[in-house]
């Protein structure tokens, strides 16, 4: 049967999009169609526009330079047609690029962020509303009960006028923990998968909404400024009837901020509360005479040196290494993924490593964390998250993937922790084995029989020392990362 060309067209791009080869008995229309649709396909879109595209397209589709008019209308309107298909499919990645593109290059803003709940009835009300200034490495957070945090690099403190008091804190690098990073929030776009399924208007600015997708968990929202590309709002999923919503109600980056928002001051009749908020040196060897022990450093310097009592940061900009003597025998957290250090277990948990070398502990958390980690520790070993430990099991657990995703959405809402800890899965699979009726009371095979004998952050295994069982073995099926749960796929009977 014979189909308008219209119809070929429609027949010919959607195989193309699913990668099927054309059938070959297309007609002399469709034909230069498809040959029109390849060569605009293979000029693969870029993020920013190619001034020589039109030329591209143009060069692409003509015969040859001497005659050009065979092609047909149809073949032009196919090309155009796919290199607009294409284009669209792409601009979600260019949204979450020029996203993490604008905070990178954020050096200073102020804002106001507004906090609102919503129950599953749909009531919302307004939980606070934060204003921040933000410059380099300072910042101050103006919240509820007019409360003022001020971080001015060699300073940190809070003003608290409800009890008529100025609380000196720690010099530790810090964030404003108000539930909305920007960078955090560019940062984890990019994670997880997104998609495009909106545009609105934000506290007066236009945005595009983006559908974030943790693996096996609910999704959320991040709506982005069209014209900042900077993160305007973000709404966590429904979970446990409670919806939280962050936005910035006014927003002004890259603005030149008064010196005297950074200024220490304290208002007149107000107390000074100090509880070791530590203090900026010149030199490793001030830091340690404050500290007492000598710290270790990597080969780069850091960029500033906080010496408190028992403990030395070492701040490196985005990333910070912290130091204290040893005072009881290193054990990574069950959750965390395990390598090596300065011949010793390392602890890798998200942006974060721990390990014990020459009397100190270590824990370097940040984006340059591999890299100064090796120069401390040039044994460094990270978690080979490629090697295959459950292949090994002898005896296969059936898993139903529909109640894993349920019991993920579970822990994302605070419910049933213990599923982020291998080990506390492996006692509960090994007691269920031994007592299939349930565990009453305590557990006939104890907590303190299971060891974490390998962790490569996807896979892992537990030993166990008494009972049927000698070794079990999991695996985090949904999500890969320190939010997944895990799940017992298979064991060893002893």
């Amino acid at each position: 049967m014979k189909h308008s060309p219209e119809l070929e067209l429609d027949y010919l791009i959607d195989q193309l999009n699913n990668e099927q080869k054309p059938q070959p008995d297309l007609s002399s229309e469709a034909s230069e169609s498809l040959a029109v649709v390849r060569a605009v396909k293979a000029l693969r879109p870029q993020a920013e526009p190619d001034k020589n595209l039109g030329n591209r397209i143009y060069d692409s589709i003509k015969p040859n330079r001497r005659s050009w008019m065979p092609v047909s209308l149809t073949a032009i309107a196919a090309g155009l047609l796919l290199f607009m298909f294409f284009t669209t499919w792409n601009n979600v990645n260019n949204i979450v690029y020029a996203m993490e593109k604008a905070v990178a290059n954020l050096t200073s803003y102020h804002g106001v962020i507004e906090v609102r709940e919503k129950n599953a009835n749909g009531d919302e009300w307004l939980i606070r509303r934060v204003e921040i200034w933000s410059e380099g490495n300072k910042y101050a957070v103006l919240g509820n009960q007019d409360t003022l945090t001020v971080h001015n690099g060699s300073r940190h403190w809070q003003v608290r006028p409800e009890d008529k008091e100025v609380a000196l804190l720690p010099l530790i690098p810090n964030q404003t923990g108000q539930g909305f990073d920007l960078r955090d929030e560019a940062k984890r776009a990019k994670q997880y998968p997104y998609s495009i399924v909106g545009q609105e208007t934000v506290a007066g600015h236009r945005a595009v909404k983006l559908k974030i997708s943790p693996p096996g968990g609910l999704p959320y929202y991040l709506w982005v400024d069209r014209k900042t590309d900077l993160p305007l709002r973000i709404q966590t999923a429904m979970q446990n009837s409670l919806q939280t919503t962050y936005t910035y109600t006014s927003f002004e980056p890259n603005l030149e901020i008064d010196p005297s928002v950074f200024t220490y001051k304290t208002p007149e009749g107000y107390k000074i509360i100090e509880k070791d908020p530590g203090q900026q040196v010149a030199t490793a060897a001030e830091a340690g005479s404050i500290s007492k022990f000598v710290p270790l450093l990597p080969e780069v310097s850091p960029s500033r040196i906080f010496a408190f009592k028992n403990r030395i940061v070492l701040d490196y900009g985005d990333t910070s290494v912290v130091e204290f003597p040893i005072s009881k025998p290193f054990k990574p957290e069950n959750y965390a993924a395990v390598g090596k250090a300065a011949g010793g277990p390392l602890e890798v948990l998200g942006e974060h490593l721990r390990w014990q070398q020459k009397g100190v502990e270590i824990i370097i958390t940040g984006p340059k964390r591999i890299d100064l980690a090796r120069q401390m520790t040039p044994d460094l070993t990270l978690p080979d998250s490629d090697k295959n430990l459950v292949s090994k099991a002898q005896v296969k657990v059936p898993v139903d993937i529909a109640i894993v995703k349920a019991d993920q959405q579970q822990v994302d809402g605070g419910h049933s922790p213990w599923q982020l800890d291998p080990l506390m899965v492996s006692l509960t699979f090994v007691n269920l084995q031994v007592s299939p009726e349930g565990i009453q009371g305590e557990p006939q095979i104890p907590e303190s029989s299971f060891k974490l004998a390998a962790n490569n952050g996807i896979e892992a295994v537990a030993a166990v020392s008494d009972g049927p069982i000698k070794q079990v073995y999991l695996k985090r099926l949904i999500r890969q990362d320190e939010t997944g749960i895990w799940s017992v796929v298979g064991y060893d009977p002893r």
